[in-house]
């Protein structure tokens, strides 16, 4: 199966201001390479249509969203009526508010966010919650990622795994992605060094995680979208990318 690379939006999320920035950003990011996205932290407020079609006058497919809370709660018809619009398949929420990070909270928002996936399915699309580290907090002996795991419904629940955190969470990407296998439709791919007595994120390849088991695991758990990020670090955030992209091209990504 080819191992499509996409570049988190997050990343460059400096350079999209504007529409004009935008369109000259998405162009530079086909022009290194990528041929997919995920829409996360543009900043300019623009209509489905029209990022849609910026996104396809560069050659570039929108496969995931990180959509505000706020949406899925108040808006989700017309989040369902842009994801369509956009034909993206997976809404994504890029973390778990703070409100529900607690014994009680974790299977709250299992709850309230498995009758909205569910509801999501039934339009066609997938609901993806993408982790960080605090996911990896125990309560009662068991993390709150495994009460969002273990409560949601496997078939319109799913997990946009990202590597950095999982080991900054202190556990093993390798394991959490064998783990969730056939829920994991988009990975953030991310590396972790150590510079100057510190722990920074770094590109991918550049620091210290297992890449050949991550990329195993990865590929037996059928991922689809190979998703590249960098929240914030020493390198420009274009050629963070660039190296990112060269790398994994070696490896046997497109």
């Amino acid at each position: 199966m080819t191992k499509i690379l996409g570049a988190q939006m997050y990343t460059l999320r400096d350079y999209t201001n504007t529409a004009e920035e935008l369109d000259a950003t998405l162009k530079k990011v086909r022009e290194i390479g990528y041929t997919t996205i995920q829409a996360s932290g543009i900043k300019v407020a623009l209509p489905a249509e029209e990022l849609k079609a910026i996104a396809d006058s560069h050659g570039l497919k929108i496969v995931i969203t990180h959509t505000p809370y706020s949406k899925f709660v108040d808006e989700l018809d017309t989040l369902i009526k842009d994801h369509h619009t956009l034909g993206c398949g997976i809404a994504g929420l890029g973390g778990l508010p703070t409100e529900f990070r607690s014994a009680e909270g974790y299977p709250a928002f299992a709850r309230k966010f498995s009758a909205i996936a569910d509801e999501l399915g039934k339009n066609g699309l997938k609901f993806s919650y993408h982790n960080h580290h605090f996911e990896f907090q125990k309560f009662n002996g068991k993390f709150g990622m495994d009460v969002l795991v273990e409560e949601t419904n496997p078939e319109t629940f799913m997990f946009t795994l990202d590597t950095y955190w999982l080991q900054y969470g202190g556990v093993d990407p390798v394991q959490w992605i064998r783990k969730l296998a056939g829920r994991v439709d988009a990975i953030h791919f991310k590396d972790l060094a150590i510079i100057d007595d510190k722990q920074i994120m770094s590109e991918v390849m550049e620091g210290n995680l297992s890449w050949p088991e991550i990329f195993k695991a990865s590929e037996e758990a059928k991922v689809k979208w190979y998703l590249i990020e960098r929240d914030a670090g020493p390198t420009e955030a274009f050629d963070s990318l660039t190296i990112s992209y060269n790398n994994l091209k070696k490896e046997g990504f497109a």
